[in-house]
């Protein structure tokens, strides 16, 4: 096979045998394939609490807040949600309790107009078969 083949066989692969989702769950067996959470992808939905005219007179507010965690480089990356429901950040954070944490002290967490999502990242262990020597 060729190398872009056995990428495409190994990112295939990667949904059965990949770790377990959810960071509230409690560990699954190692499998070889374990790597280093580097990152957290944080996803901010609005509550139904959240209404615009709920949110506007906190959003001077919010942007602070964010900015700060930026410079603090606890931010890496910072989107708005194309349906403007919400905003996803990139964090440089290895720890879903902090990350949650820190979000929950912006002005919208507060007033329970915003809920995260966090989702733990690192590198695609199965890319390290492509690191094998090849059988002789």
């Amino acid at each position: 096979m060729t190398s872009l083949t056995c990428f495409g066989v190994v990112v295939a692969l990667l949904p059965a045998i990949g770790p377990a989702t959810s960071f509230a769950q409690s560990a699954p067996p190692s499998s070889g394939l374990d790597v280093p959470t580097t990152k957290l992808l944080a996803i901010g939905t609005f509550t139904a609490k959240g209404s615009p005219d709920q949110w506007k007179p906190l959003l001077p507010a919010e942007v602070r807040d964010t900015v700060r965690l930026y410079l603090a480089g606890k931010i890496d990356q910072w989107y708005l949600k194309q349906d403007q429901s919400g905003v996803v950040f990139m964090m440089n954070v290895t720890d879903p309790k902090e990350a949650l944490e820190l979000l929950g002290k912006f002005p919208f967490g507060q007033a329970g107009m915003m809920e995260f999502q966090i989702i733990p990242l690192g590198p695609i262990a199965p890319l390290r078969v492509l690191l094998a020597e090849p059988a002789k």
